[in-house]
């Protein structure tokens, strides 16, 4: 096994310069012209800095506002120094989110990106704008009124690179190559970015159905809904992305079992589950062979079909103690395989899906997981379709943890039963005249509907 760690995650002493040098930076944008030494001083540390903790795989840099405070990346800023106080100021009186800053990153695009969070007379939406005109492809601005859209849109990029890195695994594998893990560790990188921001963000994109490339889309939902449930968990940043990880390559065994198995459509025999039964050992093969996959992906790859009773397969590491990561990605598996249409089933709605993983949990799933879960996702979660008591029938888009009654949903039949074409997103708790409320769950095969259709799309 290659145990080459992840790289590793700014320090808090270095998140502490970083905030602080910006801070000076943008205020000295205000006080003096270009090219004197107040500023090119602390602009060269700035990218200094960024370019050293952009070292390896990592991706980016996030900082922000949470609940008002400042953050760089997992770094929280409670007590806070002058400087790191005003940019904190700066960033919530412009109702700034997020700044992220990515590698590759020039000194010019932090000096132009200083400059405009100097002028005063800019709003948010104008610096964003500006940032687009100037050309600046290394720095995104998101503010709070964009960023869920913002986050959704960065995550579906990730899902990209993650579905084509696990096609491309296994051709290699197919084709007797070690398969590289380079792009799938950066797509997970950003994904435990996003997770550890909005884990139901990451877990809706596993609405996201391809059944023309099933296997591959597969592997992705697992390890996108395993992200989301690790960082719901509260887990570190590289748990998460060992969970990510884990998911990306739980099946990547079942590239050394027969096709003809693999798309049998009909029962397999004991002959051909016996062979299927192999993948789990089969894929801690594969991962020994790939470069900076940590040890416990292995170990989750290896107990994922083991069960919470331990009465599964393979059978000779019922005893073994393989951590906690595979029981969450039994979870992932589980929750994917049965909101998927199949040859031998229909596919579940979410909320029915949970309510079948708790009649299997203490027996093959882990019930405290499977709560948790089932926490996370909410009375109605992300995919499920509704009726309202207006007539009209919308998607559930994302979960309202406070109001779990009042979801942000997008209404596709409206009250006369025509299809909507262009449905906008919208919180039901904020419609004018008063909150629609919900009066069931709807069949999509019944209305037509291809729910994964419309996370695609967005």
């Amino acid at each position: 096994m290659n145990n080459n760690s992840p790289a590793t995650k700014i320090s808090l002493h270095n998140a502490q310069r970083l905030a602080t040098i910006f801070s000076g930076l943008i205020r000295n944008a205000s006080l003096y012209p270009p090219g004197n030494p107040s500023l090119t001083r602390p602009l060269n540390d700035l990218h200094s800095l960024i370019v050293e903790q952009l070292q390896g795989n990592s991706t980016s840099i996030r900082m922000g506002i949470s609940d008002e405070i400042l953050f760089v990346e997992e770094h929280l800023f409670v007590t806070a120094s002058p400087s790191i106080e005003e940019l904190a100021s700066l960033f919530a009186s412009r109702q700034i989110d997020a700044v992220i800053i990515l590698k590759g990153v020039e000194p010019e695009e932090l000096f132009q990106l200083a400059m405009l969070f100097a002028d005063k007379s800019l709003s948010t939406g104008s610096i964003i704008t500006r940032i687009e005109e100037l050309g600046i492809l290394h720095i995104m601005v998101i503010s709070e009124e964009d960023a869920e859209e913002n986050l959704l849109h960065e995550a579906g990029n990730a899902y990209n690179v993650a579905l084509v890195s696990i096609r491309s695994a296994f051709i290699d594998i197919e084709e007797h190559r070690i398969p590289s893990s380079e792009r799938l560790l950066a797509a997970t990188r950003q994904f435990s970015d996003i997770a550890a921001h909005d884990p139901l963000i990451v877990a809706s994109l596993s609405m996201i159905k391809d059944y023309d490339n099933y296997t591959f889309n597969h592997c992705v939902n697992v390890g996108v809904i395993a992200m989301a449930l690790a960082s719901h968990l509260k887990l570190d940043r590289l748990s998460i992305e060992a969970a990510g990880m884990s998911g990306f390559l739980h099946d990547i065994g079942k590239t050394m079992v027969s096709k003809t198995i693999i798309n049998k459509p009909g029962k397999l025999s004991e002959i051909e589950f016996d062979a299927i039964k192999k993948h789990p050992e089969d894929g801690v093969k594969i991962i020994e062979k790939m470069s900076g996959i940590p040890a416990k992906v292995s170990d989750a790859v290896l107990g994922h079909h083991l069960r919470y009773n331990r009465k599964g397969y393979p059978a000779w590491a019922q005893d073994l103690a393989v951590g906690g990561l595979s029981e969450i990605i039994a979870v992932a598996d589980c929750f994917d395989a049965c909101t998927t249409l199949r040859v031998y089933q229909k596919p579940m709605p979410p909320a029915v899906a949970i309510n079948r993983m708790k009649e299997l949990a203490g027996e093959y799933l882990h019930p405290d997981i499977v709560e948790s879960f089932s926490s996370m996702m909410g009375k109605y979660p992300p995919g499920t379709l509704v009726r309202l008591d207006t007539n009209e029938i919308a998607l559930v888009w994302m979960t309202n943890i406070g109001k779990p009654d009042s979801p942000k949903v997008r209404i596709v039949f409206d009250s006369e039963g025509r299809k909507v074409e262009n449905p906008v997103t919208e919180k039901l708790e904020e419609r004018k005249g008063g909150a629609p409320s919900i009066v069931g769950i709807v069949d999509p095969i019944s209305k037509g509907i291809e729910v994964g259709d419309y996370f695609k799309q967005a």
